[in-house]
């Protein structure tokens, strides 16, 4: 009988997506929020992806711009988005109403 040798499966690492951020020379002068805020950013421009409509929330804004942190293939990315891409979100309650 021939000897099977028993090795752990080999799997490629998966590309991370990045969402383009604005540069640091656009954004004016920021200012940190108290607290996180739920938010939408739509579009959300993701590298090799293009557009899409994600969750994410805000922790600092400028007259111009918003610091997103976005949770995206299990991965937290942060990135300062033009703010009219952002709108408010209402999270729910696990009772399923909404605050």
């Amino acid at each position: 009988m021939a000897e099977h040798r028993w090795a752990p499966p080999e799997h490629q690492d998966v590309p991370v997506y990045a969402v383009e951020s604005l540069p640091l020379s656009q954004i004016g002068e920021p200012v940190e929020l108290d607290e996180p805020e739920p938010v939408w950013v739509d579009p959300a421009v993701f590298e090799h992806i293009g557009p899409l409509r994600v969750k994410a929330f805000a922790v600092a804004r400028s007259d111009v711009a918003v610091y997103v942190q976005i949770s995206w293939q299990g991965r937290l990315q942060r990135a300062w988005v033009r703010r009219d891409v952002v709108r408010r979100r209402v999270l729910e309650q696990r009772d399923g109403k909404s605050r």
